[in-house]
């Protein structure tokens, strides 16, 4: 082994001890404390650093929500352009620029209902029905497979798709049961009550003639509607291969569907239109102003509307009163 010479000052003895100086305690640092120092001085200037990023972050969160708070201020005050369905239809594809193969028309709208009380949901079969690939499973006695096969189900039975699916097997879009095996379907309740797919009569989807209802489903004339969260609803009512014709009827059929469906306890809707002379006619666009005023927007039972086509359109604002079933705004 290699001994180290340490030369020390005169000023580092402090008393000899069998001719051999004694150096004072703490004098001499080695070099085994010196990664010490530098890992902690690296991890506070780490520390500081992450603060100070954390309160830079914090305000500019406080800022950009002041400046939201600003736009929407002036949002809700600039005027709001509404269109007829006949002019959004047109509005849509004028600024779908760069078509999308599979692009698909929404239709999104506010509803004045409280959904704490009542629920707005059901089926309609639309005139014009979309091309679409669903997957159907219907749930029927075993001996009833060849059938619902026949009929169009991809998946039929109750034996073996309950036993598939509490495995955890999901190949399929949309359930069908009848009735009388209900009692069966229950069983899986928990897997298929999350995932919004079980079967209920409000949706169409427990039916007591089966093979119709698979046609039904199958042919994409079948659509279910469901209001959520502040009374908002969305549909698909057509697709980029549809005339505006036809987005037009089937957008008119589920107006009326709603209406039909629309819960007691919710405001009465202007679907005659309105009878004061003094107000615009239910199919004129208002453009510069406010669509509707605000206490007739509390007796309407639509709120707000909007039309829009494929994922990168804009959303075309439509005014209420002009989607009424006996409004002209359907054809101009």
């Amino acid at each position: 082994m290699h001994r180290l010479a340490v030369r020390l000052k005169p000023s580092q003895w402090s008393s000899r001890i069998g001719g051999l100086p004694a150096i004072v305690l703490g004098s001499v640092r080695t070099k085994k404390w010196k990664p010490f120092h530098s890992m902690y001085r690296t991890n506070r200037l780490r520390e500081i650093r992450q603060k100070e990023a954390e309160a830079a972050q914090a305000a500019a969160a406080e800022e950009a929500d002041a400046d939201g708070a600003k736009t929407m201020s002036r949002k809700a005050n600039e005027a709001r352009v509404s269109t007829t369905p006949f002019q959004a239809a047109r509005l849509m594809r004028v600024f779908d620029v760069v078509p999308e193969p599979d692009g698909l028309v929404t239709f999104w709208t506010r509803l004045n209902v409280d959904l704490s009380r009542e629920s707005v949901r059901g089926t309609c079969n639309l005139p014009h029905g979309l091309s679409t690939k669903l997957k159907v499973l219907a749930f029927c006695p075993d001996d009833q497979i060849e059938e619902m096969l026949a009929a169009g189900a991809d998946f039929a039975g109750i034996t073996e798709p309950l036993r598939r699916i509490g495995q955890g097997w999901m190949g399929f879009d949309r359930c069908l049961a009848t009735p009388s095996i209900m009692p069966q379907v229950m069983k899986i309740a928990k897997v298929l009550g999350p995932r919004k797919m079980m079967p209920n009569p409000k949706s169409g989807t427990v039916v007591p003639n089966l093979p119709v209802a698979i046609k039904e489903a199958k042919g994409g004339a079948l659509l279910e509607y469901r209001a959520e969260g502040e009374g908002e609803l969305k549909a698909t009512i057509g697709d980029a291969n549809f005339t505006d014709a036809k987005i037009l009827e089937n957008m008119k059929f589920l107006v009326q569907t709603l209406l039909r469906a629309r819960p007691r306890s919710a405001a009465p809707s202007g679907g005659s239109g309105p009878t004061d002379p003094t107000k615009k006619p239910p199919g004129a666009p208002l453009i510069g102003g406010p669509s509707i005023a605000a206490s007739e927007d509390k007796d309407l039972y639509f709120r707000e509307a909007t039309l829009r086509l494929g994922s990168r359109g804009p959303a075309i604002r439509i005014d209420p009163e002009s989607m009424m079933p006996s409004s002209v705004g359907y054809f101009r």
